[in-house]
């Protein structure tokens, strides 16, 4: 079985309206600070006896600094490539779920609201103390090289020695990997590029099962990580591994007024009902729906105008596109999903949720429209929290602290702070933090306020609030504890009768809606692919 591994991280947008994290870092971090991933896309292409993968790297820092590996088990297959940079973003644009908005209806109507190839590639430079290194043609602004070796410490050795530096938390993953006879591909900067020129790599190695080994990704990964994956093939694929779910247009709830959903923490209960280890199917159709879509974006750069024609080609090659997508945190990570043709059929990128109870707009019911903690998950065991400052947060569980991370509101959205748990044990980086080299404590100051305590985890701050408050993102990347006015299970999810918010409020459409509730609650929550 032939497996690859990315350490990759989204780029820049095409379109403007949906920005992505600037700050990131290619490979596990960048020099001695630990810089957390929140977000990893890859595209496969699945041919008769290779996989070609397309992975992004974005990075912010010293070009001096930086460092990318990408472990592979399998021959490589010709030479490294580069592709446009919006390649992932349009192809990311063009299938991403549409919600259609139950209706709506008006009981008192009122009046309108207002590549450069270096001589002598390829040959062997030395053999590294039991580490053999071969140069590789320099593609665009990299300069790589392929690392093997049988003895996991004379690799970390060499690495370190190389620029590219391995904690010891990572040293178990490197092990494991060694023992598989992965190889490991490993670029840097030339020195006359800068990190303006860091543009997706092409890899085509030998085999038929794509495959990412997430488990060595988990090392830098914060909570709530997105991990989108697309296969282009002849037909539909999913997971081997890992539990394959759709979105049910009975469990997801939209507000057509307000914009309130509960798309993305819905998925992360779902995922977590099945232990952190599942992919849900956004689309898997055909090639030239998708194509459609693409030409239906309006292309506003020459490098945009470049990554459709790149994908025309594509398309032109395969027949289907599936795309799948999934939520987790790095200690959630403990086994690397692979994917394989499915028997399942088509999957609409379209919810429609016209079928739902009316949505009132300017009648009774209608002045209160926003459902406390609809739209918020915090995580296996702990809490909502509506809060005196207005906003949801979350009372985590034992054994569980506060973090603000970025999440996108609503499919195809920009990002916004929110808050969620994650686990207080989770401490690959902790080794590179406080020392000499490292940067400084991070809970340096109380950033959690008077009513909770910082606790540094993996490197980064976190809040364990006390009693009866609950954890808020403080607007500037952090997060506090601020009085908890009420808490709600994850069911709330749902807008059940309690916190329905703007539902129809006619006789006979409550109890139609109570029923509804009833019988979701009653049943299991998610739909499983064929």
């Amino acid at each position: 079985m032939n497996r690859l591994f990315a350490v990759c991280i989204a780029s820049a947008l095409l379109v403007p309206a949906l920005p992505r994290p600037a700050e990131a870092c290619g490979g596990f971090f960048c020099a001695q600070a630990p810089v957390e991933q929140n977000a990893e896309r890859i595209l496969f292409e699945v041919g008769d006896d290779t996989v070609t993968a397309v992975v992004e790297i974005t990075y912010s820092g010293d070009p001096d600094d930086f460092s990318w590996i990408l472990p592979l088990s399998g021959d490589l297959v010709g030479e490294l490539e580069l592709v446009p940079t919006g390649v992932l973003t349009l192809l990311e644009l063009a299938t991403v779920p549409q919600i259609t908005p139950p209706n709506t209806k008006c009981s008192t109507p009122s009046a309108p609201m207002a590549s450069m190839g270096r001589a002598g590639g390829g040959g062997l430079l030395e053999d590294g103390g039991g580490v053999d290194v071969t140069e590789l043609d320099r593609v665009g602004p990299f300069e790589p090289v392929l690392v093997e070796s049988t003895d996991p410490v004379a690799l970390v050795n060499w690495l370190n020695e190389n620029g590219y530096t391995v904690t010891e938390g990572m040293e178990p993953f490197i092990d494991d990997y060694v023992a598989q006879d992965f190889s490991f591909l490993a670029m840097q900067l030339a020195p006359d590029a800068g990190t303006q020129d860091i543009a997706p790599v092409q890899v085509v190695y030998s085999g038929t099962e794509p495959m990412i080994p997430l488990m060595l990704t988990s090392v830098a990964t914060g909570p709530d990580t997105g991990v989108l994956a697309f296969v282009a093939a002849n037909t539909r694929y999913d997971s081997t591994n890992y539990a394959n779910l759709e979105v049910s247009v009975d469990e997801l709830r939209a507000d057509p007024f307000n914009g309130q959903n509960n798309y993305y923490p819905l998925i992360s209960w779902m995922i977590d009902d099945e232990g952190g280890r599942a992919f849900v199917t956004e689309f898997a159709g055909s090639t030239s729906d998708v194509q459609a879509n693409v030409q239906n974006i309006f292309l506003n750069s020459e490098d945009a105008q470049e990554s459709s024609a790149w994908l025309q080609n594509l398309f032109a090659r395969k027949t289907t596109l599936s795309r799948m997508f999934a939520r987790m945190g790095g200690w959630e990570m403990t086994a690397d999903p692979s994917f394989q043709p499915s028997a399942g059929g088509a999957v609409s990128r379209v919810l429609d949720l016209t079928g739902q109870p009316e949505v009132e707009v300017c009648g009774p019911g209608s002045d209160d429209r926003i459902v406390p903690c609809g739209s918020t998950y915090c995580g296996v065991g702990s809490q909502c929290a509506t809060t005196a400052d207005g906003i949801d947060g979350c009372v985590c569980a034992e054994g569980q602290t506060a973090r603000t991370v970025m999440a996108p509101t609503t499919p195809g959205g920009a990002p916004v702070e929110t808050v969620t748990c994650q686990q207080s044990d989770f401490e690959f980086l902790a080794d590179v933090v406080g020392t000499a080299e490292g940067p400084s404590d991070p809970c340096f100051a109380n950033i959690c306020g008077e009513n909770g305590a910082c606790v540094q985890v993996n490197g980064f701050a976190t809040c364990d609030c006390d009693e009866g408050f609950a954890a808020i993102p403080n607007g500037v990347g952090g997060t506090t504890c601020v009085d908890a006015v009420a808490t709600y299970e994850p069911e709330q999810l749902l807008w059940g009768p309690a916190g329905c918010r703007g539902c129809s409020q006619s006789d006979d459409a409550s109890p139609a809606f109570l029923a509804l509730f009833l019988a979701l609650a009653a049943a299991p929550r998610r739909r499983r692919s064929a």
